[in-house]
């Protein structure tokens, strides 16, 4: 295992009972899902354990900070993929990062906020994460876009093998945070 295997991965609450010897690599996102690090061999991804990191000389922090790294490096060596929809619901722009199963982990990027905040020329900003492959970006809006863009989200995402949430997120500073409504 090499530092530049790991990555972050988002699960649902349910699969915490599966990482038990890995909880305290687990933080919570929101929505009942929550964040892992995960070693990727060859498109298959096996959770870490504190063990794990130790072997590498690296400390949780260090470990995350690696992931979020290696995360940025896939999406900007086109790995995982992410296009600009002109029109999507109420003929507003949309952003899908896809492709990939680390594409719903990109909302943890620092830096995705404000590229998306420039190309959808908005400062208020949601994000699904319906399945692991796909992460949604889209004007805030009101109470009225969002359900319509919860709609689109549902026909095209729907029934993915690897659900995560229909909940959104918006962002606090660079931290993703539950959108409750």
């Amino acid at each position: 295992m090499t530092p530049n295997a790991i990555y972050p991965y988002i699960i649902r609450e349910e699969y915490l009972s599966y990482q038990a010897d890995a909880l305290q690599l687990v933080k919570p996102l929101g929505h009942s899902t929550h964040v892992t690090l995960v070693e990727e061999m060859e498109g298959v991804v096996k959770s870490l354990k504190a063990e794990d990191l130790n072997a590498l000389n690296l400390t949780p922090t260090q470990a995350y900070a690696k992931a979020i790294e290696n995360l940025e490096n896939l999406l900007i060596d086109g790995v995982i993929q992410m296009q600009r929809f002109a029109q999507g619901p109420n003929g507003r722009p949309f952003i899908l990062v896809g492709g990939h199963w680390g594409a719903a982990a990109c909302i943890l990027l620092p830096n995705l906020p404000n590229l998306a905040k420039n190309s959808l020329q908005t400062e208020e900003l949601c994000f699904s994460i319906p399945h692991r492959e796909a992460l949604l970006i889209f004007a805030k809006a009101d109470r009225v876009y969002r359900d319509h863009m919860r709609a689109m989200i549902e026909e095209m995402e729907g029934n993915p093998a690897k659900p995560l949430t229909p909940g959104l997120f918006t962002f606090q500073g660079d931290v993703p945070v539950a959108l409750g409504e």
